[in-house]
């Protein structure tokens, strides 16, 4: 006995869309968990050979993205060669340091050169070489930059003017990369400077909490082994939107490439999350300040901004393919 065609149109129809709802719901049900996997972050190569341009990184899987062809001032051609501190601003500006220079200015995110209107130099820091500077802002859109030079943690306005906190060389450690989070109270991390090697004892690998009223440091924890977390000369550190601490080390001094790190805050113990595709990065920005409970006043001097994309390579890949497939199925269910 045969099924007459309308029936088994019918039928056709509901087997379609009991798939295409059961498509929806996975992929409804996966997406808030890619939404929460690793995110982008923004780093400059500055320590391999020739390295000076701007990445986008994949922390899902450490592809590195070249923006640009290098960190450039136009129309001056002249190459930021060392940029060792990257943090994005409230408005979500991209604002980085160059050590060699002493350059505070903002990066076009477009064409990863400077934005030529924000180039100042960094006055109040002693020394020209070996501060190898971090940076972070806070909620209100205040700049902290870290000196290992100095052992100090500065104030740093837009116009490059720094101003110690608490006393010069009150961290008593050799910290180069800082990240801050929250507001009331705002919360900043230091990461250690690294590898014990040619700087002697003072050097670690170790989670910090800095005071904000006395610059001081105190020791959290070491982020692990050699085994988890390799030997590294110097890093870069950001959260993320959700709260994720970040961390990138440059191994360029073993010829390896960074080491992509998640660490947690409270113990300082870090995982090994993977390794980037090249070598010489020593700065992260991840994201603007986030738990925030002041609201962000956009800052539009500069005209320039930058994207702070949540999802990951694989998030991504999962939303194009759910628009297509919701594309390709809905004019058929509108005919039914």
């Amino acid at each position: 006995m045969s099924i007459p065609s309308s029936r088994l149109m019918r039928l056709n129809f509901a087997r379609m869309k009991t798939l295409f709802q059961i498509v929806l719901s996975s992929m409804i049900a996966l997406l808030p968990a890619v939404a929460a996997a690793a995110p982008f972050a923004y780093s400059v190569n500055s320590d391999q050979p020739f390295g000076d341009t701007l990445y986008m990184i994949d922390l899902a899987d450490g592809t590195a993205t070249p923006i640009g062809t290098g960190v450039t001032l136009p129309p001056d051609p002249f190459k930021r060669l060392d940029i060792e501190g990257l943090a994005i601003a409230p408005d979500l500006t991209l604002w980085g340091v160059d050590e060699d220079l002493k350059r505070l200015f903002a990066i076009d995110t477009n064409s990863g050169t400077v934005v030529a209107a924000t180039d100042e130099e960094v006055d109040g820091v002693d020394g020209a070489e070996g501060n190898d500077f971090g940076l972070t802002f806070t909620c209100n859109g205040d700049l902290y930059a870290v000196s290992v030079r100095n052992q100090t943690l500065y104030t740093l306005g837009l116009d490059g003017v720094a101003s110690p906190v608490g006393g010069v060389g009150n961290l008593g450690a050799n910290i180069s990369a800082i990240a801050a989070h929250g507001s009331d109270p705002v919360k900043m991390y230091g990461l250690g400077n690294g590898w014990f090697g040619e700087a002697g004892p003072v050097d670690n690998r170790s989670l910090y909490e800095i005071n904000l009223d006395t610059g001081t440091a105190n020791l959290i924890g070491s982020l692990g082994p050699v085994e988890t977390v390799a030997n590294y000369t110097e890093a870069g550190l950001g959260f993320d939107l959700d709260g994720n601490l970040w961390a990138i080390t440059d191994r360029s001094q073993f010829a390896m490439t960074s080491q992509v790190l998640q660490i947690d805050p409270a113990t300082g113990l870090a995982t090994n999350v993977l390794n980037t595709s090249i070598i010489g990065f020593e700065s992260l920005a991840v994201a603007p300040p986030g738990a925030c409970n002041v609201p962000v006043q956009p800052d539009h001097r500069f005209e320039t901004t930058v994207q702070v994309p949540t999802l990951s390579r694989t998030g991504i890949i999962l939303a194009v393919l759910f628009m297509l497939l919701a594309a390709s199925l809905a004019p058929r269910l509108r005919r039914r």
